[in-house]
């Protein structure tokens, strides 16, 4: 007979009949395996601002509540891993709620109220360790043979919003960079174990559709590859709690049988090649930090192509440091500028920068690069007005052919009266991606001459050499 699991606050892709709230009045006897996302552990009702300080708590009622379906649930994972079955957790963000347990007195229309808090980890029958929240896709796996298959097929799909350290009694399963911060591990409990998990993700999107019911409604619907991925999750959790399960009959080995004179020269050898192989690994993994660092700073121009914002920012940044300006962000606290920008020439230049998803880029950034321009020509210390830029990044999200768009008409214009220079990111990647494989100091020096010379429209840069 196959295994009834039961998932609290989080929903396997095809298993919505496994899915149950907290605090539905659901037993959770027939469940062979539990999963549960302390996310979804929160109080429902209303909430009470306190007029008087900052902050506020749930009312009574709620609380109570709250606090009911917490020990309900403590109680229930207490049977269950007595029983010798296993609870899974998602090591989602702590949350801390404010909790009501009476109002003491009331006057002038006002109540004040006896607060306690809960976390939503309350409902754990014990203490994992000390609780941080942060969040972050890089997890590493210690090895486990258990868990294997699980981090093998789902490696990808694996972030973390919680880290435990000093962890009680625990089997380490998954860390951080900094193997001190547990980001998975297994807890023996009663007969049973609870076992922390870092997050599983997924992309909705890319697991629904959208289709027409027998009643002409449109539902959604898990389509074939968030059903697969469903299916090999309960697959992977069902052959860890067999696992585990065959742990837990196993007599645990006392740490005399670890004494020299019990190893034999087979077992010293494999334990010798383990070791050798961690520490190749951890090499290995090493490197890989190194590499994807370096693979991180060399996509920062690719930011030029779809990016808005303070990625677009840097990415500009990087690009005119590659063509041989000097750039940097200016914020003194009153003025805040994108970029100031110096060439080899001597020539000084203020830049600004917009990304538009599905428009051109407008007047409203170019107003900004007009006060920015005076601003900066109003400060003391600068004897000379520097020369605008306006970097634009028009229907970001299109693929480069099929844009049709970069500047309004009103930004060209004003572009012309003002002497400033309107550059499309599209064509900043191209030259500066060119210089960055290849050393070229007369392409460089044309690309810098085509910027100041495109002063008043847009810019064109000289053509890329055939290298």
């Amino acid at each position: 007979m196959s295994k009834q699991i039961i998932t609290i606050g989080y929903e396997i892709p095809g298993k919505h009949e496994n899915h149950v709230n907290f605090g539905e009045s659901v037993s959770l006897m027939d469940a062979d395996v539990l999963l549960i996302s302390p996310d979804s552990i929160r109080p429902w009702g209303d909430w009470v601002n306190f007029t008087s300080t900052d902050g506020g708590c749930y009312n009574v009622d709620a609380s109570n509540r709250y606090k009911k379906n917490i020990a309900h649930l403590k109680k229930e994972l207490e049977d269950h891993l007595r029983a010798g079955k296993n609870v899974f957790i998602f090591l989602t963000q702590e949350e801390k709620k404010s909790l009501a347990s009476g109002v003491s007195s009331k006057r002038k229309g006002e109540s004040t109220y006896n607060t306690y808090t809960y976390s939503n980890y309350s409902f754990l029958p014990i203490d994992l360790g000390k609780l941080t929240s942060a969040s972050g896709k890089h997890v590493q796996f210690t090895g486990n043979s258990i868990f294997s298959g699980f981090y093998n097929k789902f490696k990808g799909n694996l972030e973390y919003e919680l880290y435990v350290e000093d962890p009680k009694e625990a089997q380490i399963v998954f860390t951080g960079k900094d193997k001190s911060k547990i980001l998975g591990a297994i807890y023996k409990v009663g007969s049973g174990y609870l076992v922390t998990l870092p997050i599983l993700t997924f992309n909705e999107k890319d697991f629904t559709e959208i289709k027409e019911g027998e009643d002409g409604e449109e539902r959604e619907y898990w389509n074939k590859k968030g059903l697969a991925f469903g299916n090999g999750f309960v697959k992977y959790l069902l052959e860890i709690d067999k696992s585990l399960a065959s742990e837990s009959e196993k007599t645990p080995t006392p740490d005399w049988v670890s004494n020299e004179h019990f190893l034999g020269k087979k077992e010293k050898s494999l334990y010798d090649s383990i070791n050798s192989n961690i520490e190749k690994i951890e090499i290995i993994q090493l490197k890989n930090e190194k590499l994807k660092i370096e693979l991180e700073e060399e996509r920062i121009l690719k930011d030029l192509l779809f990016e808005q914002g303070k990625l677009l920012e840097n990415a500009v940044i990087k690009a005119l440091e590659i063509l041989g300006y000097k750039a940097e962000n200016y914020d003194d606290g009153d003025l805040e500028m994108d970029q100031v920008i110096v060439s080899p020439e001597k020539n000084r230049y203020i830049g600004e920068n917009e990304g538009k998803d599905n428009k051109d880029v407008n007047i409203t950034k170019f107003r900004q690069l007009v006060d920015a321009l005076n601003a900066d020509f109003a400060r003391e210390e600068v004897t000379e007005k520097a020369f605008g830029i306006l970097f634009g990044n028009a229907e970001r999200l299109k693929e480069p052919e099929k844009r049709k768009l970069d500047f309004t008409t009103k930004c060209k214009s004003g572009a012309e009266r003002e002497k400033i220079a309107l550059v499309k990111t599209i064509d900043l990647f191209m030259v500066a991606k060119y210089l960055n494989e290849n050393k070229d100091a007369k392409f460089k020096k044309d690309c810098r001459n085509a910027i100041h010379k495109g002063l008043g429209k847009i810019v064109v840069f000289p053509e890329i050499p055939n290298k």
